[in-house]
């Protein structure tokens, strides 16, 4: 947990401000925002299904993304708002940011320098590209909750992500391949706020939003180094 402050400032006041102009704009129909796998925390089930508990989070970071859907269940029922909460997992692809772990990973092996995987490599994570990813937020923003018979508020999770995880090492190993060089690697034990293994259950997502993911690992990270070193080689 680097920046506690900013994980409140990011998921759950920048939320509220998103409610709360929700409530301005009389002409608004629906709300998506993004949530997080991170708030299945400790859950034992895999894959994560939307009918799993999410109140034990490991990291603050799940906490106040798990804070940003109550937020949102509140002001659906209190206010009338359609809301829709869209659990993202691991997302990567171009224009990723620089301090995500596709990013360093790339950085690292470009560069020759060192990159640290926790628990030996052996972490597992529904990678998710980012071109699926949008097609599955569109699908969702088109299909707004149902509002109450009594005139609440409607309120929807559903789940985008990878229904099959790869082990962080094998990452690593499909990016050495796309990039033409080894990376230097160096292995540590497990961070305490890091889940194990994430695997999302999309039977809801696709029965309701015609949703499931197309892109490995293997086709989107060859897509990822190549704007990586587009983008890189035009900041020079």
């Amino acid at each position: 947990e680097n920046e506690p402050f900013r994980y409140i400032s990011a998921n759950l006041a920048a939320q509220l401000t998103i409610l709360e102009i929700a409530l301005r704009l009389k002409a608004l129909r629906h709300v998506v925002y993004a949530s997080s796998s991170a708030v299945y925390g400790a859950s034992p089930n895999l894959p994560y299904s939307l009918d799993d508990r999410a109140d034990h989070p490991i990291s603050l970071y799940g906490a106040t993304k798990r804070g940003g859907e109550m937020m949102a269940v509140a002001y659906a029922a209190q206010f009338g708002l359609a809301l829709t909460g869209l659990r993202f997992f691991t997302v990567y692809g171009t224009w990723g940011r620089p301090d995500m772990a596709t990013w360093q990973f790339t950085d690292a092996i470009v560069n020759g320098t060192k990159l640290t995987l926790f628990d030996n490599g052996k972490l597992s994570r529904s990678f998710t590209y980012v071109d699926d990813i949008i097609v599955g937020i569109v699908a969702a923003l088109d299909l707004p909750p149902a509002l109450g018979s009594t005139g609440a508020g409607g309120h929807k999770l559903y789940n985008l992500g990878n229904d099959k995880s790869d082990s962080v090492l094998r990452y690593v190993q499909v990016l050495e391949q796309a990039i033409g060089k080894k990376a230097v690697i160096s292995l540590e034990p497990r961070h305490p706020a890091d889940m194990t293994d994430t695997v999302s259950d999309n039977s809801v997502t696709e029965r309701e939003l015609g949703w499931h993911p197309r892109v490995t690992i293997d086709q989107g990270l060859p897509k990822f180094v190549e704007w990586y070193r587009g983008y890189t080689a035009g900041k020079k």
